[in-house]
């Protein structure tokens, strides 16, 4: 990729951070807070259950950010923001790829799933949940990686925390 496609890719993927950053729960039950670990657990499991939908013969390799500097909720509170990341080997078709991704989050209940074409035709899918925890997936670098962006339910800082520091 020349430089300025990357640097396209990087004001993409920021912006949006930003968007499914802003998102809040639809769901009255979940207007308790919760705490950093129980968060970032729901988001590192949900990325886990989006990556395992690849056939393994198809992971040439999986890493996922065990630490993040958290951000801001508009509902109040943080968000701890993950990036999962896949590269593919073999014959890996994107598009249905990212129809197994896509069909396999609208069995959750409640949640919102939008399907959208992105630069260069490439496809993404974005999932809100229902407690305000947001997802995209999206195959990158002609149809090489696929990368797993999760934003956990917004969470209250816990005593000995601060925001400035990853967790």
């Amino acid at each position: 990729m020349n430089p300025t496609g990357k640097w396209a890719a990087i004001v993409g993927i920021v912006a949006l951070a930003a968007v499914l950053a802003s998102y809040t729960s639809t769901d009255p039950e979940s207007e308790a807070m919760m705490d950093l670990q129980t968060a970032k657990g729901i988001a590192v499991a949900m990325a886990d259950e989006a990556a395992a939908l690849v056939p393994a013969q198809n992971v040439g390799d999986q890493s996922q950010f065990t630490t993040a500097h958290l951000m801001g909720c508009s509902a109040g509170g943080y968000t701890w923001p993950g990036l999962t990341t896949l590269t593919l080997i073999g014959e890996v078709n994107g598009e249905e790829l990212i129809e197994a991704i896509a069909s396999a989050w609208e069995q959750k209940p409640g949640v919102t799933v939008e399907r959208k074409a992105v630069r260069g035709g490439t496809l993404r899918v974005d999932m809100i949940a229902t407690q305000g925890d947001s997802y995209s997936a999206g195959v990158w670098d002609s149809g090489k990686t696929l990368k797993i962006d999760s934003f956990s339910p917004c969470f209250e800082m816990e005593d000995g925390l601060k925001p400035g520091m990853e967790y």
